[in-house]
């Protein structure tokens, strides 16, 4: 092991040592010299405490560096925790308006699906009415067209004798007065 140099324990700032006086040389004389194994613990003791000096100071660099990291850490997640409590209100806003709105709309429907139905239901009625009506209107233009018939070709229905036959009015009434009507379904014998 190389031998280190011994560290001087004068005062600093001191800038002469005084004269050694004859009492302190009779002290250097009694004091006995500190032998090599005594001198080597020392030094072994002194290295130690300087290990485990520089290993403290490494400890606490980084205690100090987990600890700055630590509250990076920390500061990242509370920032990210209060963006995502902004973006959780924002989005439970939209869901209550989307909810709103699926609740409306579900009435809307059902509202729409009443009157849908309550509208067939009265085209249904005005329906059969119509059918209804049309078969009486059908009926009584066939009647009609019957006793127009009968009338135009003299049996009245009070039965009266056979009209006259007048050539103008024969060459009149040659074609069928009926053969167009809508209401009749069939053709009126002649």
């Amino acid at each position: 092991m190389a031998e280190k140099k011994r560290v001087s324990h004068a005062r600093k700032g001191a800038t002469s040592r005084p004269a050694k006086s004859g009492k302190t040389r009779k002290l250097a004389k009694s004091a006995k010299p500190a032998s090599p194994g005594r001198i080597a613990q020392l030094e072994a003791m002194v290295a130690k405490l300087r290990a485990s000096l520089v290993a403290e100071a490494k400890r606490r660099k980084l205690a100090q560096r987990v600890l700055a990291e630590a509250k990076r850490a920390h500061d990242a997640v509370a920032k990210q925790m209060s963006a995502l409590r902004v973006q959780g209100s924002k989005l439970a806003a939209q869901i209550k308006r989307a909810a709103h709105e699926s609740r409306t709309l579900e009435q809307a429907r059902k509202a729409a699906m009443a009157k849908v139905e309550e509208l067939r239901a009265e085209l249904h009625e005005k329906s059969e009415e119509v059918r209804r009506t049309s078969a009486e209107l059908a009926k009584l233009a066939r009647e009609s067209a019957t006793r127009a018939r009968d009338i135009v070709h003299g049996r009245g229905a009070l039965g009266l004798e056979e009209p006259h036959h007048d050539p103008d009015v024969e060459a009149v009434h040659d074609d069928d007065p009926f053969a167009d009507d809508p209401f009749s379904g069939e053709k009126p014998p002649i």
